[in-house]
């Protein structure tokens, strides 16, 4: 079971979902390309950075002699699995507010760019001075953003959050390079897809974030109660859903 962090985070966003998962599924837990401690994005007029993204996960499955695996993923790792089950590496896939849904150029592009700008610029600060999110207060308004009760995340998985979107090589590409944050459409998916849209998401907000996956005819779900990042508001839940997802149909 492979699973894919979203834009400016890493693979700790997953680690109560890892605890909650049954026995017979084994996690692979990755680093999409440009992360921190991840592999380093390079500058190539063939290659865009997502697509690089996609070769380098290609690239650790390969070094771990998987052909195919379930894959699930979060927002950028939303798209990178479809990317992935359309170069048929996926068994199944599992979407958990996938980005990619937009129109390039439209008003929710411009959106998620402008929204990723200030937390960048924010968590650059915060980096500096991490004492800081000591205040629960601070911490909440950091969270809040992809966590509908930022409450359960500790001051720790604050600073590793903070420290994540800050030295995040992908982020600062996709912010100045327009090619860099385009997600190229996904024409077919080669395994059964599940997307599920987070029902108190303040990041993919509107049905702009949608329209980008409708022709795919994927099985989608609507999950209450949880943000743009599902797995730090009931880890439980996210689990349940990939074990559903991994089921044969």
């Amino acid at each position: 079971m492979l699973l894919l962090h979203g834009m400016g985070c890493s693979p700790w966003v997953w680690r109560g979902v890892t605890a909650a998962l049954p026995g017979h599924l084994t996690p692979v837990v990755a680093t999409i390309a440009g992360h921190r401690n991840g592999t380093r994005l390079e500058r190539r007029a063939d290659r865009t950075a997502p697509e690089q993204m996609v070769d380098d996960l290609e690239r650790q499955l390969d070094e771990l002699g998987i052909a195919r695996i379930h894959v699930v993923g979060n927002s950028l790792g939303g798209w990178l699995a479809l990317r992935l089950s359309e170069r048929g590496r996926a068994l199944s896939v599992l979407c958990l507010a996938p980005a990619g849904g937009w129109r390039p150029g439209s008003l929710g592009e411009r959106l998620i760019v402008s929204r990723f700008v200030m937390g960048h610029r924010l968590c650059k600060r915060l980096d500096r001075t991490p004492r800081l999110l000591r205040s629960a207060g601070l911490r909440r308004a950091v969270i809040s953003p992809v966590a509908h009760d930022p409450s359960g995340v500790s001051y720790a998985d604050a600073v590793t959050f903070v420290r994540d979107l800050a030295d995040c090589q992908a982020l600062r590409a996709a912010i100045g390079h327009v090619e860099a944050r385009q997600l190229d459409a996904i024409l077919r998916v080669g395994a059964p897809t599940t997307i599920a849209w987070s029902g108190e998401d303040k990041v993919l907000s509107g049905k702009w974030a949608r329209e980008g996956f409708r022709h795919l005819r994927a099985d989608e779900i609507d999950v209450p109660d949880v943000g743009h990042l599902p797995m730090l508001d009931d880890a439980s839940l996210v689990a349940r859903l990939i074990t559903d997802s991994a089921t044969p149909r």
